[in-house]
């Protein structure tokens, strides 16, 4: 039997849930002291390597610290953007941290009777964006929405404008002209915002 646990920087285990599904590894996830742990039964090494690599891409600079534990040996390695960085001493790792991710290492306690605990599988896709949505990034993606709103309105303005201009209202040309500069200056504020939100 094996066992591989993760323990990231994650503060919020749902965060780490949710990085999980969107990031499709499986396992299930814990919160371990002030972090988060994804607990991996029965992968083989490659596996687990693979999990910790890509879940440290998406903690940015800081380390992923990752446990494998094969019959009675445990071995730790630290990882950061993607890559091994350095192999540890398990046993100077294990001492940093709750006594709560040896217990799961050795199996003698069960991931789902840690507080806290979360099986990713039960996420969707879609509330897993929205758990990894920060306040602010919230808040952006209701200010693009709304200027997403006025562009349709604008377009709309604009179309039957051009319509009754062409039926014979002269007057209508201005309204699809006002139609127009609103259409143009929600679609630069709408790229605007989205551009800035991938940075």
């Amino acid at each position: 039997m094996s066992r591989t646990v993760i323990v990231t920087p994650f503060g919020r285990a749902d965060q780490l849930a949710a990085a999980c599904v969107l990031s499709d590894i499986p396992g299930e996830v814990v919160p371990i002291g002030d972090f988060s742990a994804i607990v991996l039964s029965g992968t083989d090494i490659a596996e687990g390597n693979a999990a910790a690599a890509q879940i440290s891409k998406l903690a940015g600079r800081h380390e992923v610290l990752l446990l494998v534990r094969n019959d009675e040996q445990i071995d730790a390695a630290h990882y950061r953007r993607g890559e091994r960085e350095a192999d540890v001493p398990a046993g100077l790792a294990l001492t940093n941290l709750p006594g709560e991710l040896e217990q799961l290492l050795l199996e003698t306690v069960d991931p789902r009777d840690i507080e806290g605990w979360i099986d990713p599988s039960s996420m969707t896709k879609l509330q897993a964006s929205a758990a990894t949505m920060t306040p602010a990034r919230a808040a952006l993606a209701r200010i693009a929405l709304l200027w997403a709103v006025v562009a349709l309105l604008a377009l709309a303005a604009l179309v039957i404008g051009v319509i009754a201009a062409l039926a014979g209202e002269p007057i209508a040309w201005a309204g699809a002209g006002l139609g127009l500069v609103v259409l143009v200056v929600a679609a630069v504020r709408v790229r605007g915002l989205l551009a800035g939100n991938r940075a």
